[in-house]
């Protein structure tokens, strides 16, 4: 069965961080999951990753929007620069439900979904959705 293999959680929120690993892990499947507080450090690091041969990019970030350093449209702004070796999902979690910021998540190509903060089971079957949809994932059983 075809699941992601790596995902990264940005996010400056340690509890918010943590269930969201979880539910990435046991929901999504993902093999392995990064955390990282801000955009900056996660942008960093897929930075290195890309100059490096890119053998680690993740299939799926989970990325906060309102973050110290760099915020969650900073770091789409900059992962737009970044020649990627594969597509990566990137789902929107925030705690913002302004229209202004659902319509302007719409202009980055690699965000698949929008997803208000805390995650429910209808989000996360959501989720599984948009993945097999847009990756060939596959969520047996779910």
């Amino acid at each position: 069965m075809k699941t992601p293999k790596l995902a990264y959680v940005v996010e400056d929120d340690r509890i918010t961080a943590a269930i969201t690993e979880l539910i990435a892990k046991k929901d999504l499947r993902c093999r392995t999951v990064k955390t990282f507080g801000n955009g900056q450090l996660a942008f960093d690091q897929l930075a290195i990753t890309v100059q490096s041969g890119g053998a680690e990019v993740p299939d799926l970030i989970l990325l906060d929007l309102n973050m110290p350093l760099m915020d969650g449209w900073e770091f789409l702004d900059a992962l737009g620069e970044l020649t990627l070796s594969k597509q990566v999902c990137v789902f929107i979690l925030t705690s913002s439900i302004h229209p202004d910021d659902m319509a302007k998540a719409t202009h980055y190509q690699q965000v698949k979904g929008y997803f208000s903060k805390p995650l429910d089971k209808p989000n996360v079957s959501r989720m599984q959705t948009l993945l097999k949809e847009v990756g060939g994932y596959q969520y047996a059983g779910r």
